[in-house]
């Protein structure tokens, strides 16, 4: 879809950037390592399928999604390299799953057994990674010899084909991560020792694969480090990582507003000078959080205008007393530019890549290339 750009609330995405991105995180892997772009959760919010296109075009041949209709949505938008189905495959799904030639997590023998039914249905290999639990206590088979038995189990169900053996981890201290880590090479061991040899393990997110280089193994799961959010402890790293969005709205009307009187739904914000507050045509509905009245700040005309009052669904107040030359019209910036990811992250008491992740579909994404709109997409304006 390539709808025209209305200016109320949008999201701009700059392509440049995220292939920057991408070209510096690959050269942070080490020679030999699959890089899998991850692109879960609407590529964190900057639009899923311009996303992998771009990345695909740069030469990306691995992606990774949380869920069967991520990867499927991926495969409409002409994405042909290896996508991994991190999440579970759901039941109605398998078979298009297994025809479609995704790579998917299994966690348990039922679940193999399942996709065993549908790849024998599909006349083709269901293509498997093994999810392994190694202290995470999320998902997956647990590092123990018995669960081995059952992984070598699933390996010679019909039409499975094991492909990939991983975990994920906590991130807490090294000393658990290093326990972690150890549980899977565990696993692999244990799976040789019983006739089942993978092609490939990983281990590694954006966090990991910079914090243990050593531990990249086959493939790094790479996602917050393509959208310009760099793992902490890495300031000393030389390597770019630039945020590659920017969420914005526009001022709808100035009020003039006198001392005492309360803002919005909240009233407990009560004005203490005369002010003028300009209300903004963007909300908790188009992913800025309720929470940040009081606390946020937004750009406007280059200077930070505070919130007030509660963040409404759909409109949002902020004071302009300072800054006497706003006016209704005025393009205003809610995130990215002069308002940092981490600020803004911190201000939501919530991190980085939530901040980015639950910003709706409402507002078009607007990308850029070489300076200039590439393309538009607006869920809401469909193509006649």
């Amino acid at each position: 879809m390539n709808a025209p750009f209305v200016r109320r609330t949008w999201i701009e995405i700059d392509l440049d950037t995220l292939v920057n991105n991408y070209k510096e995180a690959k050269r942070m892997t080490r020679p030999g390592v699959r890089f899998a772009c991850v692109v879960k959760s609407n590529a964190y919010g900057h639009g899923l399928y311009r996303v992998a296109q771009a990345l695909q075009a740069e030469g990306a041949d691995l992606f990774a999604v949380s869920c069967v209709r991520e990867a499927l949505c991926l495969r409409r938008a002409g994405i042909r390299a290896d996508v991994l189905v991190m999440g579970l495959c759901d039941a109605e799904l398998c078979r298009d799953a297994v025809e479609a030639g995704l790579l998917l997590t299994v966690a348990s023998l039922a679940e193999g057994e399942r996709l065993s039914a549908a790849a024998q249905e599909a006349g083709r290999p269901a293509r498997v990674h093994v999810k392994v639990d190694t202290g995470f206590h999320r998902l997956g088979f647990e590092a123990t010899p018995q669960a081995a038995d059952e992984i070598a189990r699933l390996s010679h169900l019909a039409g499975i084909r094991v492909e990939g053996l991983y975990s994920h981890l906590a991130l807490i201290d090294r000393e658990r991560d290093a326990y972690q880590h150890a549980n899977l090479l565990r696993m692999r061991a244990w799976l040789a020792e019983r006739g089942v040899e993978v092609a490939e393990m990983h281990i590694c997110d954006s966090i990991g694969m910079m914090r243990y280089p050593e531990w990249q193994h086959d493939i790094v799961r790479a996602g917050a480090l393509l959208f310009g959010v760099r793992p902490g402890h890495t300031e000393d790293m030389p390597f770019a990582c630039d945020p590659a969005l920017t969420f914005k709205t526009t001022i709808a009307q100035i009020h003039d507003v006198a001392p005492g009187e309360p803002v919005g739904y909240d009233d407990r914000a009560n004005l203490t000078r005369p002010s003028r507050i300009a209300t903004l045509c963007a909300g908790y509905g188009d992913g800025y959080p309720r929470c940040m009245g009081g606390v946020a700040g937004v750009g406007v005309r280059g200077r930070l205008a505070p919130v007030v009052g509660l963040v409404c669904m759909d409109q949002m107040m902020a004071d302009v007393t300072d800054i006497p030359d706003a006016a209704p019209g005025d393009e205003v910036t809610l995130l990215g530019g002069m308002i940092p990811f981490a600020q803004y992250a911190d201000w939501a008491n919530t991190n980085r890549n939530e901040a980015i992740s639950i910003l709706s579909k409402r507002p078009p994404r607007v990308y850029y290339r070489a300076g200039r709109i590439a393309f538009v997409d607006d869920e809401l304006t469909p193509t006649l």
